[in-house]
């Protein structure tokens, strides 16, 4: 009976076990079967959540390129978001079924993918948690409007009652796409509609081609994966050099190799030239691009600019750089400002070889190595002021013996960065020095060459210019025809907006008038184009239509007063006297940056509701010694600070001159100028979120920019005992109201 009953109870707890087995199983299967009940009739919503994680992916491969081209990007990205789709729908429906959650399943479990997914994309692109939350609660919106669109017109409705239920979604994309709020201070005055004291010069226009035919050439390793110009089908094979010492061990990654078919042991020397047809030499002008995407190539961007300046004598190479440029897979390498300024150098040895008759005759004699411009596009705008001052961050490299024979005489920065190297930042020196900055600017939003413009000296007896333009209505990638009109990748890019912007061909011309013009005063001592950047309303028959805000400076310049923020504002190292009446503040400080970071030079700030007057009384030897200079001008440098003070203002500014005779010369600022307001940039399509977009980096819509005022003195000349070597004082009168920072105040000849 023991046996008999052990017997049994084995037997019963077997067939309990597979029962219990059987109806777990029946279990599983059931819920899985019950995984879609509630979402009969609903194919189209989870068709509308497929199609806008669709679009969110083929948005994320054109933002983030394998190398392999933009077709098998997106069959690779697209397949692979199918898949994923798929899976993670079913996954994670069938898991809502077992948890018996009385949801549409599928179409939640979809929704969550194509609401993760569109977070993910925002967050690799790094726009801001907050703003993230918004746009993916939008994009979330526009999924569902897209699926009520998909389910009315799969459904077997008449067709007007199709419409009718698709009025709403239509409405919302409508909205969507067309609802474009803009700031009060949207549009920026024109320069040329002002004061008309300045007429605009009566000559050809630099910005139009020149007399010269234009032969296009090539050098390159001959080796080239991916263009043939550089490649099989380069006119002129360069060598390759040596970069290895600027990469830690491993740091060149084998997808850069496989990508470029080299490694950092043997940088190519690839150059796109423009050379003007006839006899030479002819001066000699580089060109760099900035960081872009590596696999996309950014070094054809100014083929515009190198025919137009080849058509008026100049020999230009667009620079191949874009092997140290960023890659979404391997980011960049960790000295890639350095490279930048090192290949520069590298090209102009090969160049200065070749003008020599050294290793192929091409380019002999038509080459002058004594005439040489550099110009850079953002990271190449840093890294041509780092060649000029090489020896702070190249010291010792045996690679650069040579540089001393070129004579590089004038630079060009567009739209420059100025990052630190090593704790350092590049003072160019003893060259002509050019920057131009869009306002618009949505990369570089900081105008970082005023401060290249600010730190650029002069100690020797040559003739030297500089001269920086922030023209209101550019931006960063126009300058370059590849990059397009958006200044931040996807998915970010379509967020920005282009009303304020102008055309790309307006930019580029003004990019050709100024560039032009400056080479002309630098490299062929043109006074008549140097008068230019004393005023752009000289170019008022060249330019676009926008406002500019020039600064101006030649070898010439005596300052009077030499601004500290150190300092009190009413005590000066040279020997003066200053006061300050009437204001509401004034001190000592610097100007800053949309970021709040320190700009130089320093200078002081006023802020005035009624009169007030700041007067400079000069020591006798002084005066004297400021009247041996020889100026045709007193110079203010003025950044306007009125977005500081509430409502609008209206400053108008008075120079008055005092003598010893007593006679006393008032000069209105206004009968030359319009004091320039400042320019207020809305980077988005919705500036109530600039403050949450991209953490912040557009929160400010102004950055103080200073002007230069070059007032005449020849009225001086004119007065009887108002000869400048008797001039007591200067002083400033100021009336309305407003808020101002001044950082030159000084003489300076024409």
């Amino acid at each position: 009976m023991e046996v008999f009953r052990r017997v049994f109870h084995s037997d019963s707890s077997v067939i309990g076990s597979r029962l219990e087995t059987h109806k777990r199983d029946r279990w599983w299967k059931r819920r899985v079967k019950r995984t879609a009940e509630n979402d009969r009739g609903l194919a189209g919503m989870t068709l509308g959540m497929f199609a806008a994680s669709t679009a969110a992916c083929i948005i994320a491969a054109s933002a983030t390129p394998t190398g392999l081209g933009l077709f098998l990007d997106l069959l690779l990205y697209i397949s692979a978001h199918t898949a994923a789709f798929a899976l993670v729908t079913a996954v994670v429906s069938v898991l809502l079924s077992f948890m018996y959650i009385p949801l549409p399943r599928v179409v939640f479990s979809a929704s969550l993918f194509a609401a993760g997914l569109a977070y993910y994309i925002q967050e690799e692109a790094s726009l801001g948690g907050t703003f993230i939350v918004y746009s993916t609660g939008a994009f979330m919106i526009s999924a569902y409007m897209l699926g009520i669109v998909f389910q009315v017109w799969m459904g077997h409705r008449p067709p007007v009652k199709k419409l009718l239920f698709s009025a709403v979604p239509i409405l919302w994309f409508a909205a969507l796409f067309l609802y474009h709020p803009e700031i009060p201070q949207f549009q920026a005055p024109s320069t040329f509609e002002g004061n008309d004291y300045i007429q605009p010069l009566s000559m050809e226009d630099p910005g139009e081609p020149g007399e010269y035919a234009v032969e296009t050439l090539h050098y390159g390793s001959g080796e080239d994966l991916h263009r043939p110009h550089f490649g099989d089908e380069t006119d002129i094979t360069s060598p390759s050099v040596d970069a290895s010492l600027w990469f830690e061990e491993g740091e060149w990654e084998p997808w850069r190799t496989r990508f470029w078919g080299y490694d950092e042991t043997s940088f190519p020397l690839n150059g796109s030239m423009w050379m003007p047809e006839g006899d030479g030499p002819f001066p000699v002008v580089l060109i760099a691009h900035g960081n872009h995407r590596m696999e996309h190539f950014s070094d054809d961007g100014y083929a515009y600019l190198g025919e137009h300046l080849a058509s008026r004598g100049y020999a230009v190479v667009s620079l191949d750089q874009n092997m140290v440029n960023y890659s979404n897979w391997t980011g960049s390498p960790d000295e890639n400002m350095r490279l930048r300024a090192w290949l520069f150098m590298q090209h102009l040895l090969q160049l200065h070889k070749w003008a020599d008759g050294e290793e192929n005759t091409v380019f002999a004699e038509k080459l002058d190595m004594q005439r040489v411009s550099l110009i850079g596009h953002s990271r190449g705008g840093q890294a041509i002021a780092m060649v000029t001052d090489r020896d702070r961050f190249f010291e010792n490299d045996p690679s650069l013996a040579g540089m001393e024979e070129i004579g590089i005489e004038a630079l060009i920065a567009l739209a420059p960065t100025d990052q630190q190297v090593d704790d350092q930042r590049a003072v160019p020196r003893n060259v002509d020095f050019l920057t131009l900055h869009g306002a618009r600017d949505g990369d570089v939003n900081n105008f970082r060459g005023e401060r290249l413009y600010t730190r650029t000296s002069w100690d020797d007896s040559r003739r030297y210019i500089k001269s920086a333009v922030y023209m209101a209505d550019a931006n960063h990638s126009q300058f370059n025809t590849s990059w397009g009109r958006k200044d931040v990748r996807l998915p970010g890019a379509l967020f920005l907006t282009t009303r304020q912007m102008m055309a790309a061909e307006e930019q580029r011309k003004a990019a050709n008038v100024y560039i032009t013009s400056f080479l002309e005063a630098s490299l062929r001592d043109s006074a008549v184009h140097e008068t230019l950047f004393r005023d752009a309303r000289y170019g008022a028959e060249w330019l676009p239509e926008t406002q500019y805000i020039t600064r101006y400076e030649n070898s010439s310049y005596t300052s009077i007063l030499d601004f500290s923020r150190e300092r009190e504002p009413d005590e000066f190292s040279e020997p003066v006297e200053v006061s300050a009446e009437g204001f509401t503040e004034w001190e000592s400080g610097s100007a800053v940056d949309r970021s709040d970071n320190r700009k130089a030079p320093d200078g002081l700030l006023f802020e005035w509701d009624s009169s007030s007057e700041f007067r400079v009384g000069l020591d006798e030897a002084y005066a004297e010694e400021l009247a041996e200079s020889d100026p045709d001008y007193f110079v203010l440098s003025i950044a306007q600070r009125d977005k500081e003070v509430p409502g609008e203002t209206d400053p108008e500014l008075t120079i008055l001159y005092t003598f010893e005779s007593g006679a006393v010369i008032e000069q209105p600022v206004e009968q030359f100028y319009d004091i320039a307001a400042s320019v207020w940039t809305q980077y988005t399509r919705f500036p109530f979120l600039e403050e949450d977009f991209r953490d912040g980096k557009y929160e400010e819509a102004v950055e103080p920019v200073s002007a230069a005022y070059l007032l005449p003195l020849d009225q001086l000349e004119e007065g009887e005992g108002t000869a400048l070597e008797n001039l007591e004082s200067i002083a400033v009168a100021f009336e309305q109201n407003g808020r101002i920072m001044i950082d030159q105040f000084g003489f300076m000849q024409e």
